[in-house]
């Protein structure tokens, strides 16, 4: 029976103390949000099951500064990670932290946000039909499907300072062509870089 419950024993308070930073600026990230997770059974490299949210989220300061405690059961591992107001994300599988133990100097690097802004604009001869798929944006599953009947422009989010690719296929279904396209993109961190494609 004491087998079977030492799994949830608390190992007692897990202080956290670090500060959230910008992956490739190393610079602080304001206000950001830390989450706590669990892993049950090995550590966050491998070996466990990715556990709920435990908790919070705790807010950093305005100086990306962060200090809170938790409860840590034995047994278990657990992963801090962060997220800023203005889109920044976790990377790198967050921090490891020790538990029952006073964890200081922890450094949280986030990936700062991008945007990427299509311009799809008809130039004459207008096609009455047809249709363009654009598809990257930092994740090759993700595509949009649009009309060639009218000019578009709509934006996406993706990391900065991630290099991807925005491709494009034109199809004009009165000619029976098919256009082929692609521009690299690279975006500086909280910017936006515009693409514009055109039929």
């Amino acid at each position: 029976m004491l087998l079977l419950l030492s799994g949830c024993i608390k190992q007692g308070p897990t202080l956290v103390l670090g500060l959230v930073v910008d992956k490739d600026t190393d610079q602080p990230v304001p206000n950001a949000e830390v989450q706590v997770h669990a892993f049950s059974g090995g550590g966050s490299s491998g070996g466990g099951g990715y556990g709920p949210a435990l908790g919070g989220p705790y807010r950093a300061d305005a100086d990306g500064k962060f200090a809170f405690t938790f409860e840590a059961d034995r047994g278990k591992t657990y992963r801090l990670d962060a997220y800023g107001p203005l889109g920044h994300f976790s990377v790198d599988q967050g921090v490891e932290v020790e538990n029952g133990r006073t964890n200081r100097n922890l450094r949280i690097p986030v990936r700062a946000p991008g945007w990427v802004r299509v311009r799809i604009i008809d130039e004459p001869p207008t096609a009455n039909e047809g249709q363009i798929i654009v598809g990257g944006f930092g994740n090759p599953g993700y595509s949009s499907g649009l009309s060639l009947m009218q000019d578009e422009t709509f934006v996406r989010y993706i990391g900065a300072h991630i290099p991807s690719k925005v491709s494009w296929i034109i199809k004009d279904y009165a000619r029976k062509t098919e256009i082929e396209g692609h521009q690299d993109i690279n975006i500086p961190s909280l910017d936006t870089v515009t693409v514009t494609i055109r039929f």
